[in-house]
């Protein structure tokens, strides 16, 4: 690591003293100063190890003088099953018979991959147990022809903006910082638009379920999902060439990526004829609806609804939201009362609360005026490694 230190101030015994500290992993491909290899391939080595219990110079790479990286929580992984993507894997399950398997009957190896058959070297993403030949580092998926960064910020400016989301013709609206939702109660049912400052890779809304999971509130969730394409492969990702789609989907309880929930439920019958897709080309995404219920799971018109709301404007995967684009948030759709779901019980001076008023005549479209983008990093990891550490002296 590179050399750091930390000097505090002094302070009375009655005092307390606290320090906040992030670090970043370095690229896949760089390559360390010291042991000239790539810090992709230096991670997976340290992986392996750990994931294997070995004591080996490997747990050394990477470490300050002749230190060697420690387990705080030593990692067997039982029988039949790997470590991978950070947690032990049955291989039983992704069809692989024994350990050896692979070896003896393929001449392959076993490993941790994602569909395209790339191996696994941190962060983010979608990998499981497989045998394999191929000796290709997981990249990030391919972007979106026009992705966020290079949207033509001569088109994409914030008064386009501000007249993309206005709320005219709803009765309330709510920011959640990247997005916008705005509603009204029509004839018994929920007349929504949810707008977001990002290109199109995919835009979501749903009931938030708390039935456990990986990642409480979103595994087994009933969302409102829309595409920018069709003829979803994990390996290919959507097919841009197809018209966007609008439809129901239910999220895996016990796995998150798409590929495992990517049949909508609205198929089997679910009025879906509301549903509808505004894009501002390669600028902003909304999508509408005029529903009572998701997934035959009716909204709580009189009460307080936990809902989830997600957007990509990266790539065409339908994979990680990415940092900041999505949130937990409660709404009362007949008061207008809305806030984030980690200010429940709390309405203090900043809080990102609505008070049921309607916003029409605020600038509420403006950009990241609100906290609640910043406050999720607890319901999906991503490739940052967050360190805070608070110390209490007595």
């Amino acid at each position: 690591a590179t050399p750091h230190a930390l000097s505090m101030p002094n302070h009375k015994e009655d005092e307390a003293r606290a320090w906040y500290g992030r670090m970043v992993l370095p690229p896949t491909d760089a390559v360390h100063p010291e042991h000239g290899d790539t810090f992709g391939n230096i991670r997976n080595l340290m992986i392996d190890a750990a994931g294997k219990g070995e004591q080996t110079e490997k747990l050394s790479l990477g470490c300050s003088s002749s230190q060697t990286a420690r387990n705080l929580e030593d990692i067997v992984c039982q029988e039949n099953s790997i470590y991978c993507w950070a947690r032990c894997m049955s291989i039983l399950e992704e069809g692989i018979p024994r350990e050896n398997y692979c070896q003896e009957e393929r001449n392959l190896r076993l490993d941790c991959v994602n569909p395209r058959n790339q191996t696994y070297t941190g962060g983010h993403g979608d990998y499981y147990p497989a045998c394999t030949a191929s000796t290709e580092n997981a990249t990030s998926y391919p972007k979106l022809p026009v992705y966020q960064e290079i949207r033509d910020p001569d088109i994409c400016t914030d008064a386009a903006y501000n007249d993309f989301a206005k709320t005219d013709g709803y009765a309330h609206s709510f920011d959640l910082g990247p997005s916008i939702f705005m509603w009204s109660v029509v004839d018994g049912e929920v007349d929504g638009r949810l707008i977001f400052d990002g290109v199109f890779g995919f835009l979501a809304i749903g009931h938030a379920s708390f039935a456990g999971g990986p990642h409480d509130a979103m595994n087994g969730a009933s969302i409102i999902m829309a595409l920018p394409g069709g003829d979803y492969s994990a390996v290919t990702g959507l097919d841009l060439s197809l018209e966007p789609n609008i439809n129901e989907y239910v999220i895996s309880h016990t796995a998150s990526a798409f590929r495992h929930w990517k049949e909508p439920v609205s198929a089997s019958g679910a009025n879906t004829s509301s549903y509808e897709i505004e894009v501002v080309e390669n600028c902003f995404t909304a999508i509408k609806f005029k529903t009572s219920e998701i997934n035959g799971i009716p909204f709580d018109l009189n009460g307080k609804n936990d809902l989830i709301w997600a957007g990509n404007n990266q790539d065409y995967y339908a994979g990680y939201h990415g940092y900041g684009n999505r949130g937990i948030f409660v709404v009362d759709f007949s008061s207008g009362e809305a806030y984030m779901k980690r200010d429940e019980g709390h309405n203090q001076d900043g809080d990102n609360r609505n008070d049921g008023n309607n916003q029409g005549g605020k600038d509420v479209a403006s950009k990241n005026t609100s906290d609640a983008s910043s406050m999720f990093s607890s319901w999906s990891t991503t490739s940052l490694l967050a360190i805070i550490c608070i110390s209490l002296c007595m």
